[in-house]
C-alpha cells in the first residue's frame, strides 16, 4: 500500500486542510543499554514494539543521532514509503557522549515535535528500548494503566496486513484512542472529576469491547496487553482541585465488557483500568495529553 492510497484510506482529512490534534504519532527506539558511559544494543527496533505503535498511531518516529548511529531495521524503509515513519536526526555537539546521545535523543525529538505540532507526539517506551532511568525520580505525574484490555498483532505479522485492517477497522480503532485521550484530558481539567471518569471508563470499556470483537476477523495471531500512559499533572491535586475522594479513585476500575469479550474467546483473565502517581517528564508541560506510552504483552489472545 503507497502513501497516497494509505493516507485516502486512513485519514479523514486527507485533501483538506489539516485540522489540529487529529493525528496522533509516537517516536520509537531501538532495544538499548545505557551502564555508565558505556553503550550496548540487542538489535534493531523490536517487532513487537514496532506492530503495537503502528497499529494504534497515525505517524511513527525513529529519530538518530549523529554521535552513535543504530540505523532501522528493513521494514522501516517499507514504512517511510508509505508515509507514516519518519526518521529526524538529532544532532549534539562534538563533545556529547554516546551514553548522553542515546539517553536523549528520543525528548529531544519530541521537543522538536512538540514546536510543530503541540500536544500530538508521546515517547514510546516498548520492553526493548532505551530504559530512561531518570524518569523515576519524584511522583509529580500520573500513570494511566489498561491492564488485559488492548489486542496488539504478534511480532511475525506483515505491516501491509496491519495498515489493511487499519483501513478496515479506522472506526472502532480512533474510537478507542478518542476514549483514551479524552480520558486523560478529563483527569487535569474536570471539575467534577468522579462523575466524568465514572463516564470516560463506561466509554473505554466498550471500546475496547469492541476492539476485541474485530480481532477475531484477523486471520494472524493477537496477543493481549496491559498500556500505559504518562501524564504532567498530579493526580492528588487534580483529586483534590475536583472535591474528589483521592484514596477512593486510586484503585482498580473493572472493565466488564471486555472482560467478557475476553472470557468469550477462552482467556479467563480481568481488565482493569488503574490510576497512580508516577514520575513526570519536566521538560514538557503538557498536561491534557501523554507524554509516554508504555506495553506489556501479558498472553496470547488466539
Amino acid at each position: 500500500m503507497g502513501e497516497a492510497k494509505y493516507r485516502k484510506a486512513n485519514d479523514p482529512n486527507y485533501g483538506k486542510p489539516k485540522k489540529a490534534g487529529t493525528v496522533r504519532g509516537l517516536i520509537l527506539s531501538p532495544p538499548v543499554t545505557i551502564n555508565g558511559d558505556s553503550v550496548s544494543t540487542r538489535g534493531g527496533l523490536d517487532t513487537q514494539d514496532l506492530r503495537f505503535a503502528l497499529t494504534y498511531w497515525d505517524r511513527l518516529a525513529l529519530p538518530d543521532n549523529n554521535i552513535i548511529s543504530f540505523g532501522a531495521p528493513p521494514e522501516a524503509q517499507y514504512l517511510e514509503d508509505c508515509g507514516i515513519l519518519r526518521r529526524p536526526l538529532v544532532r549534539f555537539s562534538g563533545n556529547a557522549s554516546g551514553a548522553y546521545a542515546v539517553y536523549h535523543t528520543q525528548e529531544l525529538a519530541l521537543t522538536l515535535y512538540e514546536e510543530e505540532d503541540e500536544g500530538s507526539w508521546s515517547i514510546h517506551e516498548g520492553v526493548n528500548s532505551v530504559k530512561r532511568a531518570g524518569d523515576e525520580a519524584g511522583q509529580d505525574g500520573t500513570l494511566i494503566q489498561l491492564l488485559n484490555a488492548v489486542p496488539v498483532p504478534g511480532p511475525d505479522v506483515p505491516l501491509a496486513e496491519i495498515l489493511e485492517f487499519k483501513a478496515k477497522r479506522r472506526d472502532e480503532l480512533l474510537r478507542f484512542r478518542e476514549y483514551f485521550d479524552a480520558l486523560s484530558s478529563n483527569i487535569s481539567s474536570s471539575d467534577t472529576l468522579e462523575l466524568e471518569l465514572a463516564n470516560t471508563l463506561k466509554e473505554i470499556d466498550e471500546s475496547c469491547a469492541d476492539l476485541l470483537k474485530v480481532t477475531r476477523e484477523w486471520q494472524f495471531p493477537v496477543k493481549l496487553s496491559d498500556t500505559k500512559a504518562y501524564l504532567n499533572i498530579d493526580i492528588g491535586n487534580a483529586f483534590k482541585a475536583a472535591g474528589s475522594t483521592y484514596a477512593a479513585c486510586l484503585k482498580s476500575f473493572g472493565l466488564s465488557q471486555t472482560s467478557s469479550v475476553i472470557a468469550a474467546a477462552g482467556a479467563a483473565v480481568t481488565s482493569q483500568v488503574k490510576l497512580e502517581p508516577a514520575p513526570a517528564l519536566q521538560n514538557i508541560k503538557r498536561p491534557r495529553s501523554p507524554y509516554k506510552y508504555a506495553y506489556l504483552v501479558r498472553r496470547d489472545l488466539q
